[in-house]
């Protein structure tokens, strides 16, 4: 293929990412809004917008490079197909969903089911059949495939020792800025006794030891959005911007993505901050993520670490995925405090050799 035709597919793919990552996505705040509005679950909507960017990139191989015999077909197939039937239970769960989230149907031997939040768990069962397809298709893939589509696993030991350098940075970045709230409202006294009862918690416990077993039955949720940003976008954007200002770039990028459940799950009283929040997340978080994909090459250790990233939030609050992630309220003093964790926590990371201009070509062909 000549020069002129692959910047030709390079162009339509990036085009077509776009429209399917940001297009449908925000186009599904419209929805969002009614289902707010009326009091229902948007839970079904959010699952169905981490699977987007990944679709759009699966879409750009299926129908740009169609006559490619490297491009892993049916891993392809079942990003798009599981992304297609979500986004359609999500408008059902909207549109043709006469229940409340917390309605209940009695059946029979007097088990209590909860009909409002059907789809979700049609949902929820798709993911799991989805994440099983997904590794069938990587499995079957050959291995010439999944280096083409940037699926190889790489580096797992050095990746392995990464996401548990992860697991630590997370500990420190959302703990410490409720240490300093509590210095600065005088309650650190009350901080020891809350964090024994916590760790104590059947919940709690329950909730760390099914995560091993949660990750490989949801891993498509979060290879949705990681093998976009970090697996696709990022070489896009650091070949064209270099390499610290393309991975911050992507950062802003990713949280403007986030705007839709910024605005109509996460929080209902604290929007302009939220949004604020996110952006602080994004760029810090992609720059230690961007780090983790430049030293590995390798895409699933980004997606474990966004599988920790969403799911600790769960653990350590005592409550459910969705529980966790809605009814949020942030106040301006708070961001500070996560500006100045971040800057310290994985701000640094910008520093890394891995970010030298001269790793720019490398960065472009991961």
């Amino acid at each position: 293929m000549d020069t002129a035709g692959k910047n030709t597919i390079d162009r339509n793919r990036l085009i077509l990412f776009f429209a399917v990552a940001y297009g449908l996505s925000f186009l599904m705040m419209i929805p969002m809004y009614i289902g707010k509005q009326k009091g229902l679950d948007l839970t079904q909507i959010v699952d169905a917008q981490m699977c987007s960017p990944a679709a759009g990139v699966a879409l750009g191989y299926l129908l740009f490079l169609k006559d490619e015999k490297r491009v892993p077909r049916m891993f392809m197939w079942v990003l798009v197909i599981n992304y297609a039937v979500q986004l359609i239970l999500g408008l059902l769960s909207i549109f043709a969903n006469p229940f409340m989230p917390d309605e209940m149907i009695t059946l029979p031997g007097e088990v209590d089911f909860p009909i409002g939040t059907t789809y979700l768990l049609i949902g929820q069962s798709v993911l799991m059949i989805g994440s099983i397809l997904l590794w069938i298709g990587y499995f079957i893939a050959k291995r010439e495939g999944r280096k083409f589509a940037g699926i190889s696993r790489n580096n797992e030991k050095k990746g392995i020792l990464l996401v548990m350098l992860f697991a630590g940075l997370y500990l420190v970045r959302i703990f410490a800025p409720t240490v300093i709230e509590c210095v600065r409202t005088d309650t650190l006294q009350d901080l020891g006794p809350e964090f024994a009862e916590m760790v104590k918690s059947p919940v709690f416990l329950l909730g760390l030891v099914s995560l091993p077993f949660n990750y490989p039955l949801t891993v498509i949720a979060f290879f949705g959005e990681e093998y976009a940003w970090r697996g696709y976008l990022q070489p896009v954007m650091q070949s064209r911007f270099g390499m610290k200002a393309g991975v911050i770039l992507l950062g802003v990028i990713w949280s403007l993505w986030h705007i839709p459940v910024d605005t109509m799950y996460y929080t209902d009283d604290s929007v302009p901050q939220m949004i604020a929040g996110q952006l602080i997340t994004c760029v810090f978080i992609s720059i230690f993520w961007g780090y983790v994909y430049l030293k590995t090459n390798n895409i699933w250790i980004p997606v474990c670490m966004h599988f920790l990233n969403n799911n600790l939030v769960a653990v350590f609050s005592g409550q459910n995925g969705s529980d966790a992630l809605t009814g949020q309220s942030i106040s301006w003093i708070q961001l500070v405090e996560i500006l100045l964790v971040d800057i310290v926590v994985f701000g640094l990371f910008i520093f890394a050799k891995e970010y030298k201009e001269k790793k720019k070509e490398e960065a472009v062909n991961a």
